[in-house]
């Protein structure tokens, strides 16, 4: 399950973002809304959900850093359960997924980065989430549903690891031959592989030549 933990920095960009623009952001959605009158109230109980949240989403990334899964899915679940208006129920989700797989309950992290896909707004988190159901539906043997979730018209920066990923599914679907192309997508994309050896092993291994460069 290696390239499930592939995304970690774009989470950490989304995170940082909000971290440094969530406050503004929400401040003037609700001047647009609702003009002057009793935005400072609302003002301040969104800023207060979403500080509340943040605390609880960072302990919930420190109970995972530390494998307590038990703890990373209770306060990951708080998060969803009581403050699923801030930016911090999408990144739940993740948190959640992880502490599944890494429990090896695979069809609960499925449930996860599904309910993600269908609910976030943010494209990013969208792809980080498909890439990483694809990932668990081919663990599940699921493998029509994993290439389902892969055939989307994705960013160009996701290029590599989408098509990697497609090419391992079609490894075990047994078509090599669609399986080499999605790995030479892969090993050509910019930016590149996150492991490029790897990815020219599993080249090598369907018998083509050529290399990295």
């Amino acid at each position: 399950m290696n390239d499930y933990v592939t995304d970690e920095e774009q989470v950490e960009r989304i995170k940082k973002w909000w971290s440094e623009n969530g406050s503004s952001v929400i401040v003037g959605l609700v001047i647009g809304i609702g003009g002057l009158s009793g935005w400072r109230f609302w003002v301040d109980y969104t800023t207060n959900q979403a500080g509340e949240a943040s605390a609880y989403f960072s302990q919930a990334l420190d109970a995972l850093q530390e494998q307590r899964h038990d703890s990373a899915i209770e306060q990951a679940s708080l998060v969803l359960d009581e403050y699923a208006s801030t930016p911090y129920a999408d990144l739940a989700y993740l948190a959640l997924a992880k502490a599944y797989v890494e429990t090896g309950d695979f069809a609960r992290a499925a449930s996860q980065l599904e309910s993600l896909i269908h609910q976030t707004d943010e494209p990013s988190l969208e792809m980080i989430a498909r890439k990483r159901l694809a990932a668990v539906q081919l663990q599940l043997g699921k493998l029509d549903a994993a290439l389902a979730t892969l055939e989307i018209d994705y960013p160009p920066t996701f290029t590599a690891g989408f098509e990697e990923l497609k090419g391992d599914v079609l490894v075990a679907r047994g078509d090599n031959q669609a399986a080499r192309q999605a790995y030479q997508k892969a090993r050509l994309a910019n930016p590149a592989a996150a492991n490029p050896r790897l990815l020219q092993q599993k080249i090598d291994d369907l018998g083509t030549g050529g290399s990295i460069g």
